[in-house]
C-alpha cells in the first residue's frame, strides 16, 4: 500500500443514546435546581451538578446539529487521517467495526482506555470499499480489526 486512498466520512448519529443522555441531563438540571439548599456545601454541590449536566447537554446538542457533516478520511501508507487528526499506524492498538447496516468504525490508540469521539466515523458512501481498504491497511500494519461493540468517550 504505497498511495493515499481517500473516502468521505460522517460522525455516527446514534440518536437513541444521544436523546436519552440529553433527556437525563435536562432531568438532573431540573431536579437539582428545585433542590432545597441550606448550607454552602449543598449550594456548591447543586451548582457543580448543574454545571456538568449543562456542559454534557450542550455537547450532545452540538453533536445532534453537526453529525451530518461530511469530512475526509485518508488512508496513507504510514498513517490514518480522520478529518484533521492524523494517527500513526504504530500508535493504533485496535480498530473496531460495530454493526452491519451503516457500520460505525472506531480507531483505538495504544494507551487509551476508551475510544475518543474524534476517532469514530462511518462511511456514508462506498462503505464496502472503505471497510475493505481499511482492513487491508490494518492487516499490512498488524493492527487487530474486531467486529464488536466498543465504548466511546464523549
Amino acid at each position: 500500500m504505497e498511495k493515499m486512498i481517500g473516502f468521505k466520512g460522517k460522525r455516527p448519529a446514534e440518536m437513541p443514546a444521544t436523546i436519552s443522555v440529553l433527556a437525563l441531563m435536562v432531568f438532573w438540571i431540573y431536579y437539582f435546581l428545585r433542590f432545597d439548599r441550606t448550607t454552602p456545601l449543598e449550594y456548591l454541590l447543586v451548582y457543580l451538578v448543574v454545571g456538568i449536566a449543562t456542559a454534557v447537554a450542550a455537547i450532545m446538542i452540538i453533536r445532534l446539529l453537526t453529525f451530518n457533516r461530511a469530512f475526509n478520511i485518508e488512508i496513507r501508507p504510514d498513517a490514518l487521517q480522520i478529518k484533521n487528526v492524523e494517527i500513526e499506524a504504530s500508535t493504533i492498538k485496535r480498530i473496531f467495526i460495530k454493526g452491519y447496516f451503516m457500520p460505525v468504525i472506531a480507531v483505538k490508540p495504544k494507551g487509551y482506555l476508551l475510544v475518543s469521539y474524534k476517532y469514530c466515523f462511518r462511511f456514508p458512501e462506498q462503505e464496502d470499499q472503505g471497510i475493505r481498504a481499511l482492513t487491508e491497511w490494518a492487516e499490512h500494519h498488524q493492527i487487530e480489526v474486531v467486529y464488536k461493540k466498543f465504548v466511546r468517550w464523549m
